[in-house]
């Protein structure tokens, strides 16, 4: 006898289950909610881009929404790049017609698409941080101020606050008040005139010229919004005001508006997030749908327990409190520490000894740390260990010299007007173009009103240039004129292996002869490797300016490379986003973390930005978290006793390692009595040992001193090693032989 057939399902039933099958009651609500405003609160590792790209999943598959008509934004490319991965694996295939972007990429995008109704060149360039400073530093020297005391950075970042606010350069001017805001208002000014001429976007512009594109044409407005119809925005906790008013001009006519973030993780007020926008989503729009996602996937009981701890004593935010299903897992272990030295080396020991005990991948452990200043001990420390690491959001592949140069050329042959650009490479590599012949030619191009390419290429009318400057000018333009003219023809690989070959940038590399020469030759060769990448991964054509704006917009997490064995080094704030096993918190003491001006700042939101960093770093451990602080500290060149963070004191007893208790609930280590920085005389020849040296002992094999110090009647000497076999061993010199290696 054959079983009854199963029961019919529609298509649209079964596409529903299949998305649904693997959500939480939280998740699914989130999915399921229909049109108008929707907020969730997406608790770390909560499932927050899951959430939202089922979303968008689901309007396409069970709501028969045109993929054309869905806009996914986020903040970097690491997470637009998983949410495009996800959406092809729920969709079958990524749609091409689905926009999924940053917010930059997408108003980049936007601006190229209206570029001639804006009248803006289409192959605008994107000037990165750098570039920036050396226009602001142009403007200054032009208005007369001396740039050791009108500095750029401080310029440059009054500059981005205000853009972040969409105060332009005449609003600014009537609102400021110190000399300083009177002079920066002439700068920025002067500032825009130069983005104009050189037919540039800083990152700030590319958000605030597509709001004034919205604002100023309906016209664009209404087809945007028509086009857009669903807007889900990931991070909305980061965004500021810029980015708040686009979102809200394009939601403005549909309400679709699905924005997750929370409040918890806002931890980017110092360059203009907002974090009271997520917090009045539901004043903005009273009808909105509010979901709280609490159930934790990354980490243990013990660690999310430990960080609502330190998070619930922030005022402003809203109730929430992760939970798991995970087991409790180890407690949090909290280690007192002399100094930065023996940090370091505490830090490092632990993680040989998991290395070797649980089989641990050296990419499984990250030391996270409050400033970028705090890294230089533990290159110390891991060089002396020999152990692989690498510092995330330090000198990058692009920001190295020999790429930017190489960029510049690119650069110049897309957009001709880039003079900040033309200036890198004119005379790189050496062709004796001084900048005497470079300031001739500026002051030629803004005479006559051209760009200073004109100039270059037509020097002969241009007063003050001898023939030896003009012969020094007439390879360049030769360069030029060949590299345009192969430009047309050639792909995007073929063209830069056509600059570093014509220019003469390789050639000149191979003479100089040097390691670092070498090491150069070779970031330039990799260079092509990325070209070849971004030909074969591209979605749409693979043209030079696609690919200088994909560099442009590249973040400090991007460049996280997964499968590489080494200990990711980085600041909280890199952090951000991602995960690891095992977390080293280093650094928690007071006036360092938090930092001594949110400790003192009148503003309270100042030190509760600080709390929010404090549980980002705690809930990027999924297994086992260390926290560690010392009690002398040398640093920015001063030494100074501390005490420890409050953040520490907000965490239980019963959460914390309870071995070996001494000054409150923190483990002590064996042996921490050195001081910051102390030198010992270490035997009869006068040799000298401290914290971070590496020994070799007889027995017990290489090592790395912790520190010295005197026993307690004042008459040996003592080191304190660290053994990565044979784990902490304090040594009487009196008996001992140590050697340095």
């Amino acid at each position: 006898m054959t079983e009854p057939d199963a029961p019919f399902r529609h298509p649209i039933q079964r596409a529903e289950e299949e998305l649904l099958a693997s959500l939480n009651e939280q998740q699914k609500e989130a999915v399921l909610y229909g049109d108008g405003p929707l907020l969730i609160f997406a608790g770390a590792g909560s499932g927050k881009t899951r959430v939202l790209t089922h979303r968008a999943a689901h309007l396409v598959r069970c709501r028969n929404v045109p993929s054309y008509n869905i806009l996914c934004v986020t903040f970097t490319n690491k997470a637009a790049n998983e949410m495009k991965e996800r959406l092809a694996q729920l969709l079958g295939r990524l749609r091409w017609d689905m926009w999924v972007g940053t917010f930059h990429s997408i108003c980049s995008r936007l601006l190229r698409n209206y570029a001639d109704t804006l009248r803006i060149k289409r192959d605008f360039t994107i000037y990165d941080e750098s570039e920036q400073l050396v226009l602001i530093k142009d403007c200054i020297k032009d208005l007369g101020y001396n740039p050791e005391m009108l500095q750029p950075s401080r310029v440059l970042n009054r500059i981005s606050a205000a853009k972040n606010e969409l105060i332009d350069p005449r609003r600014f001017e009537q609102t400021v008040g110190d000399l300083f805001e009177r002079q920066t208002a002439e700068v920025y000014k002067l500032y825009q005139q130069k983005l104009l001429l050189n037919e540039a976007f800083d990152y700030d512009d590319l958000i605030m010229r597509c709001v004034q594109m919205l604002e100023e044409h309906p016209q664009i407005r209404e087809e945007l919004q028509e086009r857009f119809r669903y807007l889900l925005v990931d991070e909305y906790q980061d965004i500021n005001f810029a980015q708040y008013r686009w979102v809200s001009l394009l939601a403005e006519k549909y309400r679709n508006l699905c924005v997750v973030g929370d409040d918890d993780q806002s931890i980017y007020g110092w360059r203009g997030a907002d974090m009271r926008i997520i917090l009045k989503f539901d004043k903005d729009f009273a009808d909105a749908k509010v979901v709280k996602l609490e159930q934790n996937y990354r980490s243990t009981a013990n660690i999310l327990s430990a960080a609502w701890e330190v998070i619930r004593h922030n005022r402003t935010r809203r109730e929430k409190k992760l939970w798991t299903e995970a087991e409790e897992g180890p407690p949090i272990h909290c280690m007192t520490c002399s100094d930065e030295h023996q940090e370091a080396v505490y830090v490092v020991s632990c993680i040989e000894r998991m290395k070797e005990t649980e089989g641990r991948k050296l990419s499984e452990f990250a030391i996270l740390y409050r400033v970028n200043a705090q890294s230089r001990v533990f290159e110390k420390v891991f060089m002396s260990y020999g152990m692989p690491y690498r510092i995330v959001g330090g000198l990058r592949f692009y920001e190295r010299a020999e790429i930017k140069d190489i960029l510049a050329y690119l650069r110049v042959l897309v957009n001709p007007a880039d003079s900040v650009s033309l200036r890198r490479i004119m005379n790189v590599p050496p062709r004796g173009i001084g900048d005497k012949t470079v300031a001739c030619l500026e002051a030629h191009a803004a005479l006559n009103q051209t760009t200073l390419l004109e100039a270059v290429l037509h020097p002969q009318g241009v007063e003050g240039l001898n023939a030896r400057a003009l012969n020094a000018l007439e390879p360049f333009g030769r360069l030029y004129k060949l590299l345009s003219e192969k430009l047309a023809g050639s792909t995007l690989t073929d063209i830069t292996r056509a600059i570093i070959d014509e220019s003469g940038y390789r050639t000149h590399l191979l003479k100089e002869g040097t390691i670092q020469a070498r090491t150069r030759l070779e970031n330039v060769e990799e260079l092509l490797t990325a070209t070849q990448e971004f030909e074969a991964s591209s979605e749409e054509a693979a043209t030079v300016s696609a690919f200088l704006e994909n560099v442009a917009l590249i973040t400090a997490i991007d460049t996280l490379e997964a499968g590489v064995d080494a200990v990711p080094l980085m600041t909280l704030h890199s952090a951000k986003g991602l995960e690891f096993p095992v977390v080293f918190m280093v650094g928690l003491e007071e006036g360092l973390f938090p930092l001594v001006r949110a400790a003192f700042a009148v503003d309270p939101l100042e030190l509760e930005e600080e709390r929010r960093l404090c549980y980002v770093g705690m809930t990027r451990a999924k297994q086992q978290l260390y926290m560690s602080w010392a009690r002398m500290r040398t640093i920015f060149g001063y030494t100074s006793p501390n005490k420890a963070s409050r953040f520490l004191e907000c965490i239980p007893e019963e959460l914390m390692q309870s071995a070996g208790q001494e000054a409150g609930h923190y483990e002590t280590w064996e042996g921490a009595s050195a001081q910051a920085g102390q030198f010992l005389r270490a035997d009869a020849d006068s040799s000298l040992y401290s914290a971070g040296d590496r020994v070799r002992h007889g027995k017990f094999g290489e090592g790395v001193v912790i520190s010295a110090d005197l026993d307690g009647d004042g008459q040996q000497i003592r080191v304190t090693v660290a053994f990565p076999r044979a784990g902490v061993k304090k040594l009487s010199l009196e008996h001992a032989v140590l050697e340095k290696v």
